[in-house]
């Protein structure tokens, strides 16, 4: 292995390279040689070894022709890793040259660089097995498979296609796509509405490429399950009646270094009216275990909220839960907090207060805030127990009238003129919200209108939440930020809705239906949150669950009410 060694010396921020490197080592390598800023924009990252091997077992078994004559590709190859794998793997169980292996697997990538590194990686593989392979052996292209004609190359044309497909679409989120992407988005039906993330038309493009009994089998984010931007695929897979299996990672992370919740995906152009789920632990795909599948009919997926993927018994208790009542969502009014787009300029603790003043420390300097324009507001995200609002409750300056208009800014001057010099100093943050470029009415006003007139009694609740934490909030007139308030004109009902909430029902209902996290949290976002079925409970019932004294009580009965064994 000297050779590699001379080479890797000269690949860019490798330093010192032991003599018994491997091929794994090698891709490695190039991955982490590859820029920040195009890790940003291209979605270029690390696949492991073990799920390669996975994804390209099981294609392999799948594919109906024969591997001496199978077209592969990777239509976003990066360095190569999944051609490598898929290479050996033919190699081993066919005996067939390499060089005749490369002749009929396909590489595409934006980034030319990466192209160069998967022929150097692809020669090495067959240097090591005794072969010299030239540049005409090679069919890798730098090209962006958005707008790149797979069907120009005589025979992908003559295939109909590519017989497998695999790979890891890049995973780069719709802020970070640049505007002549975005433009190339608008060439597929997944991704022209909305605010497309870059994964999103790879699955369209693979399944475009496919032959007729073509294999697809993708690592991806698992997002599209419920994300507001994937519903155009969820649509797509239903119209098409994909045959579609998904092997779900739920919050285990795959990728070390990268927060992406992430999942198996196998496609074909067979047609289904279902497809199929199962849930497994990363340790299972190392071993390669078998895997018990739960079917799914497209008919009961809903594409516009979001698919609801679990096993049978699972979803059979979500749709009890679900059609128990009245949605939450439709019951109650479910409102964000404020978004000032600079919460640290307008919120604050005071450090000590008088009769016109609340006293405000930033950057080693007192300033004095006057107290009637002043409110008070808290953060249910860092909120779990009614004793702890008196300890979490913080001040806004509010610049805003009794009708939540801002304020004029000779008013402003006149008759708070110490908020005034305060926001005055803090002008540079404020005038740098929306990258300069906010309407907000006047410079002091803040970044969004959201929640400004909201007022009522509330449950407040978190973003996210390991356990359900549901607080009941008595002053009408406190605002929130950074979460979620729920309003009603009844205390009693709000009490009564927090045990509904904090039990173990609503629990069970969220692990299911919501987003997971890798800390054990979950989304408590209110598209997760207003599906709930609010059982229909009678006064009575309401009165029983307000006068039961433990949670395993409440859990216990709220389990029988609605016909739950969890």
């Amino acid at each position: 292995m000297g050779f590699l060694v001379q080479f890797l010396y000269n690949v860019p921020d490798v330093e010192v390279l032991p003599d018994d490197i491997s091929l794994e080592d090698v891709i490695t390598i190039f991955e982490l040689a590859i820029p920040e800023s195009e890790r940003t924009s291209n979605g270029a990252v690390y696949t492991p070894s073990y799920i390669r091997n996975y994804i390209v077992e099981q294609v392999l078994l799948s594919t109906t022709k024969s591997l001496d004559i199978c077209l592969c590709a990777d239509i976003s190859c990066g360095c190569g890793a999944f051609l490598y794998t898929l290479a050996e793997t033919i190699h081993e169980r066919t005996l067939i040259p390499f060089s005749s292996i490369y002749h009929r697997l396909y590489g595409v990538d934006i980034s030319e660089m990466s192209i160069t590194r998967a022929k150097i990686l692809l020669s090495l593989v067959a240097l090591i097995h005794g072969e010299i392979i030239q540049d005409e052996d090679f069919n890798l292209y730098c090209a962006n498979s958005l707008s790149f004609d797979f069907f120009s190359l005589p025979n992908v044309q003559a295939n109909e296609g590519f017989d497998i497909v695999v790979g890891n679409p890049p995973y780069v989120r719709s802020k970070h796509i640049d505007a002549d992407t975005k433009q190339l988005l608008q060439l597929w039906q997944t991704s022209r509405v909305g605010n497309a993330d870059l994964y999103i038309p790879f699955f369209e493009i693979g399944m475009s490429v496919l032959s007729h009994d073509g294999i697809l089998g993708y690592i991806s984010v698992n997002t599209f399950f419920k994300s507001v931007n994937a519903r155009a695929l969820r649509r797509y897979f239903h119209e098409k009646q994909v045959s579609l299996k998904i092997i779900d990672f739920g919050e285990q992370l795959v990728f070390k270094k990268k927060l992406a919740y992430t999942c198996l995906a196998f496609t074909s152009k067979t047609r289904s009216d279902y497809l199929l789920y199962t849930k497994a632990e990363l340790t299972d795909v190392q071993a390669r275990k078998s895997f018990a599948y739960s079917r799914i009919n497209y008919c009961t997926l809903d594409d516009h909220r979001g698919w609801n993927l679990n096993h049978s018994d699972i979803l059979n208790n979500i749709r009890l839960i679900e059609n128990a009542g009245e949605a939450l969502g439709n019951l109650y009014v479910i409102k964000n907090g404020i978004a000032t787009l600079a919460n640290d300029v307008f919120i604050f603790r005071p450090t000590k207060t008088d009769e016109s003043f609340y006293y405000h420390m930033r950057d080693g300097r007192e300033y004095s805030i006057e107290k009637g324009i002043c409110r008070d507001i808290i953060k249910p995200n860092i909120l779990k127990t009614e004793a702890e609002i008196a300890e979490k409750e913080e001040k806004i300056i509010t610049p805003y009238d009794d009708n939540s208009n801002v304020i004029a800014e000779d008013f402003f001057i006149c008759n708070y003129p110490k908020a005034y010099a305060y926001l005055q100093s803090c002008r540079d943050i404020l005038d740098a919200r929306d990258k300069g470029e906010g309407e907000y009415g006047a410079w002091y006003a803040f970044g969004r209108t959201q929640a400004i007139a909201n007022i009522g009694k509330k449950l407040l609740f978190p973003y996210m939440s390991d356990v359900p934490h549901f607080v009941y909030m008595p002053k009408e007139d406190m605002m929130i930020y950074c979460g979620y308030a729920i309003y009603s004109d009844s205390e009693t009902e709000l009490l009564f809705l927090k045990r509904v909430l904090e039990s173990s029902v609503f629990e069970y209902y969220m692990k299911h239906t919501s987003k997971p996290y890798s800390t054990g949290y979950y989304s408590y976002a209110k598209n997760y949150v207003r599906s709930f079925g609010v059982y229909p409970f009678t006064e009575e019932q309401i009165n029983h669950l307000l006068a039961l004294k433990s949670k395993t009580e409440v859990d216990n009965y709220l389990e029988a009410i609605y016909g739950l064994s969890i």
